[in-house]
């Protein structure tokens, strides 16, 4: 039994957007009010979430709703690719576009997602770091099975969690550093 991990490091983007139950909202809402913020500033400051005291919304971390997240096509990113805790590969989002070579190297899924924001409180987000590692056990690693998956978020290239033999690969652990953080609101 073999274990692979896939590890990225570099700049991680998450764009959330808050969703909740209407008595959630008014809540949410009277404690904005409390605190003599609007809500769209209010999401982002912790003391908010400690005068809320709602079990199912315990940090802007753990915000419900829609999300939207994935290591950034930056020169920083790096993908790590350990079998065994050998590390087999290194490499970089810029080497997973192939539209130049004869032959695929890696399996890469695209995906297109063209956001217009709908009605609603929006949190974004930048981490530097260890943005994530995955993890699967398996019989036999074969490169060929491993397929990675881009999504091309409005003007932002994204690695999302890959997979193996079309298997979801678990995710183990993260280590970041927030440096961005925003609100905003579409009406």
């Amino acid at each position: 039994m073999h274990v692979l991990k896939i590890n990225l490091h570099g700049e991680s983007w998450t764009l959330k957007k808050f969703e909740c139950s209407e008595d959630d909202l008014t809540e949410c809402l009277k404690v904005a009010a409390k605190m003599k913020v609007p809500l769209v500033k209010a999401v982002l400051d912790p003391f908010f979430y400690y005068y809320l005291k709602i079990p199912s919304i315990p940090s802007v971390e753990h915000l419900s709703g829609k999300k939207w997240t994935g290591l950034l096509n930056t020169p920083k990113n790096q993908i790590e690719i350990v079998l065994d805790g050998k590390r087999i590969i290194k490499l970089h989002i810029k080497d997973l576009n192939q539209e130049q070579l004869l032959f695929p190297l890696y399996i890469v899924h695209k995906t297109e997602i063209t956001e217009n924001y709908s009605p609603g409180i929006y949190v974004e987000q930048k981490a530097i770091g260890f943005i994530a590692s995955y993890e699967i056990k398996l019989d036999i690693f074969t490169i060929d099975d491993l397929q990675f998956n881009l999504v091309q978020f409005n003007d932002k290239l994204l690695l999302q969690n890959p997979t193996y033999q079309n298997k979801k690969v678990l995710f183990r652990k993260k280590e970041t550093l927030l440096i961005y953080q925003n609100s905003f609101e579409v009406l």
